[in-house]
């Protein structure tokens, strides 16, 4: 899979979210410097906030989004989807709805928030309902203890998506390792908004893997352990989302 990745979190569509890409321009631009990144594949996942708008109105905004950026000839193969914030009764707002393409595959997002004890169970009863998968979107950004953590990684078909930029800080070697430690699969995202404050960063894992881990350099090995179990669950992950149809990882 070396220089052939899949960005499984991104907010690449136009228009989508209010600290996104602003046009197609910039979109596009996006997807040309991923595409100088080693990436040939996105999940297009903009922030879906049940609060704001019922999915039905998500979707429409989304397709018209997709629409106007793959007909600006996008360099990419884009797998639509959306970061959904949970909240208690999420399984009651037809999530399943919201998938990345024609998978049974969501990314989640947790509120920024300390950990509650309701997060388990509404993530447990939408995948219970609806026979998801789900992807916990930036799991290092939450702040999570080592037990909270696998609260998260006893829940059935769990995976975890962990930020590319942050393999290539050396302070966050030891939270990301804990978490591909946690016995479910892990795979890489941008989380990239545009091209100024939030560009792709995605270049870090080619920097990383043509790095020579010498002797002394342990947090280079850790980083080059860390991304060769994420390209490994990348496959999985992938040929569950490009079959449309129920399927486990």
């Amino acid at each position: 899979m070396s220089g052939r990745y899949i960005d499984f979190h991104c907010h690449i569509l136009p228009g989508m979210d209010f600290d996104g890409t602003n046009d197609v321009c910039e979109s596009i631009a996006m997807c040309k410097l991923l595409r100088s990144q080693g990436v040939e594949a996105v999940c297009a996942t903009p922030h879906f906030y049940p609060w704001n708008e019922d999915v039905d109105a998500f979707l429409t905004r989304r397709g018209k989004a997709l629409a106007a950026l793959q007909a600006s000839g996008c360099p990419l193969e884009i797998f639509p989807g959306a970061e959904v914030q949970i909240f208690q009764s999420l399984s009651e707002c037809r999530a399943d709805r919201m998938c990345i393409g024609e998978s049974n595959v969501i990314l989640l997002e947790m509120p920024q928030a300390p950990f509650q004890s309701w997060m388990i169970p509404a993530i447990e009863n939408t995948v219970y309902k609806y026979s998801l998968i789900p992807v916990i979107a930036h799991i290092e950004r939450y702040g999570y203890t080592p037990e909270q953590l696998q609260k998260f990684a006893h829940i059935p078909k769990m995976i975890f998506q962990i930020t590319a930029s942050e393999l290539k800080y050396k302070y966050s070697l030891k939270l990301l390792h804990a978490i591909s430690a946690c016995g479910v699969p892990v795979v890489l995202g941008s989380d990239a908004h545009n091209m100024t404050s939030r560009a792709p960063q995605f270049d870090v894992i080619g920097e990383k893997m043509a790095a020579k881990a010498g002797y002394f350099h342990k947090s280079l090995q850790m980083t080059q352990a860390i991304i060769e179990n994420c390209l490994c669950a990348q496959h999985v992950l992938e040929n569950t989302i490009r079959i449309p149809k129920k399927t486990e990882v």
